[in-house]
């Protein structure tokens, strides 16, 4: 369970602690300690004329939570003399945390009553010192197979956009192991960045902790998405209503490794009917089909479905619009809605037809973007969205929102000592897929209805393609 103790009293209590328990570990419960609270903030101070940064109608849709994603670490080997102590690796860690928030300073601000900017003071982050009564690989080991147990490594920090003013936009803990080994989970507020935003912050905070204290990388970022893409008074009366599917079943979380061998092959059998197929492609279509396959076995016939699919934007906007450097920080993503729908009540499409039709509305909607004004763009994202909750609200249409972190640098964040052996992202309550890189390949962690969920894990071209990590 978890032990608030020896906390360092905030002038304001940011969050509630709370108690867990969790599973045990041959017979042990699992103990996370919460030794330290700490808000870091950046090493020098935000300039007065960037102290309020502007929001993007991105940032306003972005989902109403925080994203955590967790990075294990090995124990620091013998030849990292310095980091020996757990107090060194803390010092280390917060000393470039606070360097780097000098360079993502909305980071350490708060958001504005009404929601439309984050007020850069340099109020911090809050960092947390912890350690857990287990060892990092007896963790591993059951981890990879009860995927819900790492979310005891995340913050128990509530900070939902409801109650963002005057609460932290980011949240670090950082677990020690028994004998060594460390889980970091980085939390941080879906309004403030997306997914690669949030990757960036951490691969670069991990490269100024591996150099000399005081040599902070000269990484820039755009600050003026919110200029370019200024945010809507009315833009919530402009969406329908509706949420993912799965709030109202008990959701199955399991991970499916597909590694190169098996996505080759997948790659070589698509590419007899195309010139070109990506990794991401073929493994998001493989599961889309099972996924379809598992509702014919539940129904009886073929339904109607539909990908909720994430496309980073960056690089895509026209340069009249957006210049030539789009290193946008903040949400700079379109969900775009790929429907398929059978011609047949019982046959399952080819695995081309799936990757044409994923390719295909791809492209399109990269095409309009390409040569759109911001208000046009604007238009696409409301329209994109509300086709989006109109097959949230259709009973007939089986809906799947997936994303992917594949390429982005989650596998090389080394802070000093190593690389991650393992990165995870949290289970959510509702039906989806997310895939990231794995050490060989891409590991899919879907989150699906539990009686669907067994059938799935029978399904052919899962049994085939992947297999569950021991």
């Amino acid at each position: 369970m978890f032990q608030a103790k020896n906390l360092t009293k905030l002038n304001t209590r940011l969050y509630t602690m709370s108690q867990i328990t969790t599973q045990n570990l041959n017979g042990t419960c699992i103990q996370i300690e919460i030794l330290n609270e700490k808000l870091i903030k950046p090493s020098l101070p935000t300039p007065n004329h960037l102290n309020s940064y502007k929001l993007s109608f991105f940032d306003q849709i972005a989902p109403n939570f925080a994203v955590p994603l967790l990075y294990f670490y090995p124990p620091v080997p013998p030849e990292n003399s310095h980091l020996q102590c757990v107090e060194e690796v803390h010092k280390q860690l917060q000393n470039s945390l606070s360097e780097v928030l000098t360079k993502f300073y909305p980071l350490a601000g708060r958001l504005s009553e009404d929601g439309t900017s984050i007020e850069c003071h340099d109020q911090g982050v809050i960092y947390l010192e912890a350690k857990v009564n287990c060892q990092l690989n007896e963790f591993l080991d059951k981890a990879y197979k009860d995927s819900d147990l790492v979310k005891i490594f995340v913050p128990p920090i509530r900070i939902r956009l409801a109650e963002l003013p005057n609460r932290p936009m980011m949240a670090i803990q950082a677990t020690m192991f028994e004998h060594g080994g460390l889980a970091l989970a980085v939390q941080i507020v879906h309004t403030s960045c997306d997914g690669f935003s949030g990757c960036a912050i951490t691969d670069e905070w991990a490269k100024v902790s591996r150099m000399e204290k005081g040599n902070v990388r000269n990484l820039q970022f755009r600050s003026d998405l919110g200029e370019v893409f200024p945010p809507r008074d009315n833009i919530f009366e402009m969406i329908k209503k509706g949420r993912p599917r799965g709030y109202e079943m008990k959701i199955a979380t399991r991970i499916f490794m597909f590694d190169e061998i098996a996505i080759s092959k997948l790659k070589e059998h698509v590419n007899k009917f195309m010139s070109y197929s990506s990794r991401v492609e073929v493994v998001t279509a493989l599961i889309w089909r099972s996924l379809m396959r598992v509702v014919r076995l539940r129904q009886g016939h073929n339904r109607p479905s539909m990908l909720q699919f994430a496309i980073n934007l960056r690089g895509r906007g026209s340069p009249k619009v957006v210049g030539e450097d789009q290193n946008f920080f903040g949400n700079f993503y379109l969900d775009i809605p790929i429907k398929y729908v059978s011609s047949h009540s019982n046959q399952d499409p080819e695995l081309h037809e799936i990757v044409t039709l994923i390719r295909n509305a791809k492209n399109k909607v990269v095409s309009e973007i390409a040569n759109a004004s911001s208000e046009e763009i604007f238009s696409i994202l409301i329209e994109s969205l509300n086709q989006i909750r109109e097959g949230y609200n259709d009973d007939e249409i089986d809906l799947y929102p997936t994303s992917s972190l594949c390429k982005f640098p989650l596998n090389e964040s080394d802070f000093g000592w190593a690389k991650p052996i393992w990165v995870s992202r949290v289970n959510v309550p509702f039906q989806m897929f997310f895939l990231m890189d794995s050490k060989n390949g891409i590991e899919a962690r879907v989150c699906l209805n539990e009686d669907d969920m067994i059938k799935l894990e029978k399904d052919v071209d899962i049994v085939e393609f992947s297999y569950v990590p021991k």
